[in-house]
């Protein structure tokens, strides 16, 4: 059976054709034969046993009208026409009796029939020879004879002939049916015999019809198991090539297409797990693939080093904004990558607007103009809160230093009780400890200048009342100018400090 597995589905099915044309041929040839036997029944009971019976029916009705013939000539035996046209008429029936005879003889069969027939060879002699006295003896004008001969001889004769006539027919007859019997038998057992070998053939042919179909649906129905499964994306189906056909071979096929696209898959997979891992250059190998197997994986290479050129160029344009390079401009990008170009846009965009804010608080900040404010509406988000960080910065130096610029602006005018309140942070804080310090230290050299004047004015009263303490005076006035001197100088380096820290 493995052998016809493994023939082609042609030569399966040349097989099959051939298998069914042997038992038609062998149907046919069976028919034949049994046609023929009955064939020969037939020919038998017409060349025969139907002639025989015919024949014989033949020769009882000539030797009827024989008889006829006689004794229509006895009555007008006075009348010699009459008696001639009588005698032409039995040359023609005894002629007519003389040919069926002969015809019958052609299917005589040997045995009884023989034997039945020699009786009536017998008695059809003696008649023909009484018919033959008896015309004679009208020839010579002895009707009286002729009558005797008919009634002695021809009558007796002829009935015992009619009797032996009917005897072989109806033993003829009887061989006839028997044939027909048989014919009808042989006919019946043909039919029967031509009914089971066509069942037989029919089934015979239907089995071969069954194997040579499972042999070829199965595999096909594998086949097509397998490709509506690889159709929905599972590729580990088990795949048995039992058979070299064509169907063994299709899934042979299929088994390496399944394997082929395994691969393709194992090596996406691959591609994917060496990227998740942070190595992008890793391709799938093309020469590892037929055909457009290996054309879909250079498509698929050529997809993610597309993919990955854009990203790269967009980490490259981002590190240069990152450094503040804005020249640089993301390429133009074709259909829904353009998103990526008008992002990019958007972020230079939106830096260099920021950019522009600072740069110009800066400038204002250079020039001391601390009251200038970023547009924060522009931007949202972080980059607004980097607007609104820089108002208050510039918002908090401003008040901060107006607070400092009050300070100083009230010692110019000589009021020395102002000072610094409120919160402040950081060099503010500082700023405003210095100043307080400043003004409290100009207070108290202002104070101890007061207190010199007054001593000064003490020792020069003390000079106008007496001279005699003149020269103690006059050091101790030195002294307290040089005292007046050195806290003049002190109050001098302590404004100058001041300007300094304003």
């Amino acid at each position: 059976m493995r052998w016809f597995q493994n023939l082609s589905i042609a030569r399966k099915l040349g097989v099959a054709f051939t298998l069914t044309t042997l038992m038609t041929v062998a149907l046919g040839a069976f028919a034949l034969v049994r046609m023929q036997v009955s064939q020969a029944l037939l020919e038998d009971l017409e060349d025969n046993w139907v002639p025989a019976v015919y024949q014989l029916g033949e020769l009882r009705a000539q030797l009827g009208e024989l008889r006829t013939y006689e004794l229509a000539q006895l009555a007008r035996a006075d009348d010699p026409e009459a008696v001639a046209d009588y005698f032409k008429r039995m040359d023609g029936v005894r002629e007519a009796i003389v040919a069926a005879h002969a015809a019958y003889l052609k299917t005589l069969t040997a045995g009884e029939e023989e034997a039945l027939h020699a009786e009536v060879k017998d008695l059809l002699d003696q008649y023909l020879l009484a018919n033959s006295d008896m015309g004679d003896a009208l020839r010579a004008g002895d009707s009286d004879l002729a009558e005797g001969i008919s009634g002695d001889r021809s009558r007796p004769i002829r009935r015992d002939l009619f009797a032996a006539i009917l005897v072989l027919k109806d033993f003829n007859v009887a061989r006839m049916e028997e044939e027909m019997a048989r014919a009808d038998a042989a006919h019946a057992s043909t039919v029967t015999a031509m009914l089971a070998a066509l069942a037989l053939l029919s089934l015979l042919a239907a089995a071969a019809g069954w194997v040579i179909t499972l042999l070829i649906a199965r595999p096909l129905g594998e086949a097509t198991r397998v490709a509506n499964a690889i159709a929905e994306g599972r590729l580990d189906n088990e795949i048995a090539a039992d058979t070299r056909d064509e169907t063994g071979r299709l899934l042979e096929s299929m088994r390496k297409m399944q394997a082929q696209l395994q691969a393709v898959m194992c090596a996406q997979t691959e591609m994917a797990l060496r990227h998740d891992e942070g190595q992008i250059s890793h391709r799938m190998d093309e020469a590892a693939f037929p055909g457009d197997y290996g054309r879909m994986v250079h498509d698929t290479n050529a997809l993610v080093a597309a993919h990955i050129g854009v990203k790269m160029r967009l980490i490259q344009i981002m590190g240069r904004y990152a450094v503040g390079d804005l020249s640089e401009d993301m390429d133009r990008l074709p259909g829904e990558k353009a998103v990526l170009s008008e992002t990019m846009d958007a972020v230079k965009s939106n830096l260099q607007a920021i950019n522009g804010e600072i740069r110009r608080l800066v400038g204002a900040a250079g020039e001391g103009d601390f009251t200038a404010r970023g547009d924060a509406a522009r931007f949202e988000h972080d980059f607004r809160e980097m607007v609104e960080g820089l108002n208050r910065l510039m918002q908090t130096t401003d008040g901060n230093l107006a607070e400092v610029s009050t300070v100083l602006k009230a010692i110019a005018e000589g009021d020395l009780t102002v000072r610094m309140d409120g919160e402040f942070r950081g060099v503010f804080a500082r700023m405003r400890d210095d100043a307080n310090a400043t003004v409290a230290q100009l207070a108290d050299i202002v104070g101890r200048i007061h207190q010199a004047s007054s001593a000064i004015n003490i020792a020069s009263t003390e000079i106008a009342s007496g001279n005699s303490d003149l020269s103690r005076r006059t050091e101790q006035q030195a002294a307290n100018l040089e005292e007046t001197a050195a806290s003049m100088e002190e109050l001098t380096s302590t404004v100058k400090q001041n300007a300094e820290h304003a």
